[in-house]
């Protein structure tokens, strides 16, 4: 199944200033014209500027019209506008092109979107986590998408599931449910202040993982409990030590 892709529409600062557009809602009914040509441009969104004519009324502006819930009469009128400014062109009246379009659309994939999501909230902590760049175009600003940390298998090119650093809570509630006696705070704190970074410096992925390596080697430093005493380095048995002292002082 493929990820879902979002789209969306730039426009110049200048569009209702620009005189083409002036031009077109000076005319009687410009305003209405105006909002045709905007949704042309959402439904040509995923198309990379196109639209089609499949036939299915008697010409592309009764289609169109049809597509976008608009009078076909207003349709006809803004089309011709359009093609007489060079903002709609086509070679053979089926294939429409919306010029400059290929300016204009913005997109992106979900996972780009979490990742811009999550990366906003570790601002604070992270001050190299920067995932957009500014490019200027024209009087445009256009976002463009640094995806740095994508987890890819290098020898299956899938990727992996992106890692999400867990809550305090979360990692109290794991620590209740291994009935350890690790403290989820200090383990928290130590993986938060250095970024979810292990001692290597490498990016943590399962921090479930990490917490079961913390719970060991604690388990480990931990003195070993006994009821047996020792003497001189070795273990104190049931020995009569009375009778043993008299047996020295005989011999």
């Amino acid at each position: 199944m493929s990820e879902k892709r979002y789209f969306w529409l730039k426009l110049y600062d200048d569009f209702f200033t620009s005189k083409r557009i002036k031009k077109l809602r000076s005319i009687a009914g410009g305003d209405t014209y105006t909002i045709i040509y905007l949704k042309m441009q959402l439904k040509a969104l995923k198309t990379e500027g196109y639209l089609y004519f499949d036939g299915v009324m008697t010409d592309f502006a009764e289609e169109l019209a049809l597509d976008l819930d608009e009078n076909p009469d207003d349709v006809r009128v803004t089309i011709q506008f359009l093609q007489s400014v060079g903002l709609l062109e086509t070679n053979n009246d089926e294939d429409y092109k919306l010029t400059y379009m290929d300016k204009l659309i913005g997109s992106e994939n979900a996972s780009a979107q979490r990742v811009r999501d999550h990366r906003a909230k570790q601002k604070a902590l992270q001050c190299n986590t920067d995932v957009t760049e500014v490019k200027r175009v024209g009087n445009a600003e256009i976002d463009i998408e640094i995806e740095k940390d994508i987890d890819i298998d290098i020898e299956s090119g899938k990727k992996r599931k992106r890692f999400v650093p867990p809550t305090l809570e979360e990692v109290q509630a794991y620590c209740q449910e291994r009935k350890n006696n690790v403290d989820p705070k200090r383990f928290f704190d130590y993986y938060e202040q250095g970024g979810w970074k292990d001692s290597k410096g490498n990016p943590v992925k399962n921090w479930k993982q990490k917490l079961i390596t913390w719970e060991n080697k604690e388990t480990k430093t931990e003195k070993p409990k006994s009821n047996n005493t020792f003497h001189f380095g070795y273990e104190r048995k049931d020995i009569d030590f009375e009778a043993l002292k008299k047996k020295v002082v005989c011999n």
